[in-house]
């Protein structure tokens, strides 16, 4: 069974900082104050349709009313607007918040928006999709900390298992995140380091990106299985792609012969598992780095010199462990 209880060793973790606490919700926004003086933090995710941002902002909600933190979540409506990002930034500065955590649409879109931010003396936390490190750099954005997974191991984890799966050979296709985007190009990154772990006996027929979403994941499937009749299995960089080409998979016929693997162990993925239709995701514990966040936004705060980053772990989830959650 698959362990829930996820201790991560950081040294803000153990910094007493205890008051009382409410939350916010993102689109559109409203906030009860806990106290006057409570430390206002901003945290801006992507698409919360997607329901992994759902939980991170669980977790980042539990551990604000702990910790006595005024949040304020902020959402766009769908994971490419970069706009909409930016435009919560500017929202973030002007209700006085003093740290921001983000988990960025674009990884370099995002920069000169937080430069902005951090211009009125707002520090920097990013979560879940790293911030362009070089481009940050030389533009002057500080970082205080990353906390979030290896993305590319997690994928790497998942289309193993797919490889297992179809018998250690055959032709894959995978289904990509937003082009540019470091999460999405790290998972893509793990999938070719299993592929080519396999010395030639397992293929790539086709990779294209359905950005992250359902319906476009449902019509590209559809086109890679008309153009590879022989294809075997497809890898999708997250559960909401698994999703939609589990749908074309079972439209064309071939459930039980094209076998699926995702990211991120959405309850609906983990009915998938159940029922047969997906062979394995991955979870990478939303919750905990929306938890992490909160508690990284209060040290800093009070001055305290972060860590460069916080790992996540990366857990495979397949029918051998999925009763369990």
């Amino acid at each position: 069974m698959m362990r829930k209880t996820i201790i991560v060793t950081s040294f803000w973790a153990v910094t007493s900082l205890f008051l009382t606490g409410c939350k916010q919700e993102g689109q559109p926004s409203s906030t009860t104050k806990p106290s006057g003086s409570a430390l206002r933090v901003t945290l801006l995710m992507k698409a919360r349709t997607n329901p992994f941002f759902e939980k991170m902002a669980a977790g980042a909600e539990l551990a604000a009313k702990e910790q006595g933190v005024q949040l304020d979540v902020m959402a766009v409506d769908r994971e490419t607007d970069t706009a909409g990002q930016a435009a919560h930034v500017e929202t973030a500065i002007g209700k006085g918040s003093k740290v921001i955590l983000v988990a960025p649409a674009d990884s370099k879109a995002i920069i000169a928006p937080l430069l902005n931010a951090q211009a009125h003396g707002i520090k920097i936390i990013n979560l879940d999709n790293r911030i362009d490190a070089a481009a940050a750099r030389d533009a002057g954005l500080k970082i205080e900390t990353f906390i979030g997974p290896d993305n590319a191991e997690g994928a790497r984890k998942s289309t193993e298992a797919l490889i297992a799966k179809i018998g250690g050979e055959g032709k894959l296709a995978m289904l990509e995140g937003i082009r540019g985007v470091d999460n999405a190009e790290n998972r893509k990154r793990g999938f070719e380091q299993a592929v080519k772990a396999t010395d030639g006996k397992v293929t790539i027929a086709a990779m294209d990106t359905a950005e992250w979403a359902t319906e476009p994941a449902l019509k590209k499937m559809e086109s890679i299985l008309n153009t590879n009749p022989g294809l075997k299995g497809v890898f999708c960089a997250n559960d909401m792609m698994a999703l939609g080409a589990i749908q074309a998979i079972a439209s064309a016929g071939k459930t039980g012969k094209v076998f699926v693997a995702g990211y991120d162990n959405l309850a609906a993925a983990r009915e998938a598992i159940r029922a047969g239709t997906l062979h394995a995701t991955i979870e990478q514990h939303p919750d905990t780095m929306g938890k992490l966040g909160v508690e990284a936004a209060v040290a800093v705060a009070k001055g305290a010199t972060l860590p460069p980053e916080t790992p996540v772990p990366t857990d495979l989830v397949t029918a051998k462990n999925v009763q369990g959650q």
